[in-house]
């Protein structure tokens, strides 16, 4: 079973993740597949925009916490952090304009690799948030910092210290998102979107985002090992094992 389904049509390709049972939340496996589509897509000539998307009603809800739960000592958490830092930039650093449609639930790493990408277009049904502090855990830095750049220090904290959700009107608010429509209609204007895009030069359209991305790009080299080594700290701690436990009883318990 693969955890990405991708077709390109007319320049536009549509990725999207594949686990609806599980929200599309990320393991290892599909982190993987999305690092070498990615990878193998960056400089597709038939490809002109990208769209990412999620099968069935959610985005993503982020990592698996069937991963988190499964990792063994430090190394393989921060191999784990790392990976996840990586794909996030594979997103981010994407040759090509890509843009995110958020058909639902989108939650911690998932809503970052929103983030990630150069625009969002959001579901009017779409509930969005950060709740990692409450697992205890925290975001990537790539996550971070892409939300950061996106809403400042202040909003930034507001929404990774309180782990609070938001709704699609105050995602476009505050800038978290840039196009919100109502779900019946949210595909068609984000083709709308690509099309309106592709009218420019390839060229000018990678170096103009290129440009945009710099500061972030280079903030991001200074904090992502830090912050892996932050993560698989935590992920040894008994609080989060215990907070990781009694969340995954919790939503079981729901089901």
């Amino acid at each position: 079973m693969t955890f990405i389904n991708f077709k390109i049509e007319q320049g536009i390709g549509l990725l999207e993740f594949n686990r609806p049972e599980k929200y599309n939340a990320f393991n290892r496996k599909l982190l993987l597949e999305l690092n070498q589509l990615l990878s193998e897509q960056n400089y597709n000539s038939d490809l002109k925009v990208l769209l990412i998307t999620g099968a069935g009603k959610a985005f993503s809800s982020g990592v698996d916490l069937k991963a988190l739960l499964d990792l063994k000592g430090v190394e393989q958490a921060r191999e784990f952090a790392l990976l996840l830092e990586q794909t996030s930039e594979l997103i981010y650093n994407f040759n090509k304009p890509s843009i995110a449609i958020i058909n639902g639930l989108a939650l911690g790493g998932g809503l970052g690799y929103a983030t990630a990408a150069d625009l969002r277009i959001m579901s009017t049904q779409a509930k969005i948030g950060y709740p990692a502090v409450k697992l205890g855990a925290i975001l990537p830095a790539t996550c971070t910092m892409y939300l950061k750049a996106l809403i400042g220090d202040g909003h930034t904290k507001d929404l990774l210290l309180t782990g609070r959700m938001l709704q699609a009107d105050k995602a476009l608010q505050l800038g978290l998102t840039n196009y919100i429509a109502n779900p019946e209609h949210l595909m068609n204007q984000a083709y709308e979107l690509a099309k309106q895009i592709m009218e420019a030069p390839s060229l000018a359209l990678t170096y103009t985002k290129n440009t945009i991305n710099f500061t972030t790009k280079r903030e991001i080299e200074a904090v992502k090992l830090y912050a892996a080594d932050n993560f698989a700290f935590l992920s040894q701690t008994e609080e989060w094992q215990k907070r990781m436990l009694n969340f995954a009883h919790k939503k079981k318990a729901n089901q």
